[in-house]
């Protein structure tokens, strides 16, 4: 049988803790890593119905994307959503994982998913941190790669759209040129579109975007943003395939709950 400490080990050889970002919290939020595991259910982000769902299937460990616990607590008395998810997951001996920015820096992590999911060719980092990583390949933020063929601007919007099934998108304002090459940054990346820009992209797609970011006229490239969960969303998918390829026998499943926290009229 195996134990928490076999998925942390899993998950860590696929993207070491050392590539997180200094402010982040990822790796075992809850639970002994000696617990042994009936299975693993797997989340963009931890959430009272997500627990019910990993008990409901007879899982005891969470695999997130997104850290529960990513500030320091004092106390635990039900005040918030977070308290009252660490409640219930020691009620109920659930250990809860995050696989964060450190998923973000691996080449076949976050930004991997969407470059795969949108047919990007020859990619690289965008932003490389340190090519002396733990295994020899380079890791750092954002992707960036090619298109098999140009697409014209309303097309590709349109094809962001569907692909990564948002309600809605925003964008600045086109440039009327074809995209050819394609920078994106899921989650958070909108700081990296001088980066993109420098790297030849077109386009720059992103999961939030300020106001006066929008402010391309001139740049040459187009700024989309398509919402945070919606650019992450496939880091489910990510964390599937890792552990159902490496450990066949083990029961891994995909949270069926929407967590997505912002809503559209």
């Amino acid at each position: 049988m195996y134990t928490v400490s076999d998925i942390c080990r899993l998950i860590e050889d696929f993207a070491p803790l050392s590539y997180q970002e200094t402010y982040d919290n990822a790796g075992l939020i809850l639970g002994s890593r000696e617990m042994k595991l009936t299975g693993a259910l797997i989340c963009l982000d931890v959430t009272e119905a997500v627990i019910d769902e990993a008990i409901s299937l007879g899982l005891n460990m969470i695999v997130s994307h997104h850290p529960l616990i990513f500030k320091g607590i004092k106390s635990i008395t039900g005040k918030n959503y977070i308290e009252d998810c660490l409640v219930k997951a020691i009620k109920n001996d659930v250990a809860i994982y995050a696989g964060h920015t450190n998923v973000d820096s691996v080449r076949h992590g976050v930004n991997g998913k969407m470059a795969e999911k949108l047919g990007l060719q020859n990619c690289r980092i965008l932003v490389p941190v340190n090519s002396n990583s733990v295994d020899g390949e380079e890791y750092g933020l954002g992707m960036v790669g090619d298109l098999p063929f140009a697409e014209n601007e309303n097309d590709f919007l349109a094809r962001v759209k569907n692909v990564f099934h948002c309600h809605r998108i925003r964008y600045s304002e086109p440039t009327g040129k074809p995209i050819s090459r394609v920078a994106l940054c899921g989650g958070s990346g909108s700081e990296f579109i001088e980066q993109a820009r420098i790297a030849g992209a077109d386009v720059f797609l992103t999961g939030e975007a300020r106001y006066h970011e929008f402010f391309t006229k001139g740049q040459n490239i187009l700024m989309i943003d398509a919402g945070h969960y919606e650019t992450e969303q496939f880091t489910k998918e990510v964390f599937f395939d890792l552990i159902s390829k490496k450990l066949p026998t083990f029961a891994v499943r995909i949270s069926r709950v929407e967590t997505n926290p912002v809503y559209y009229l």
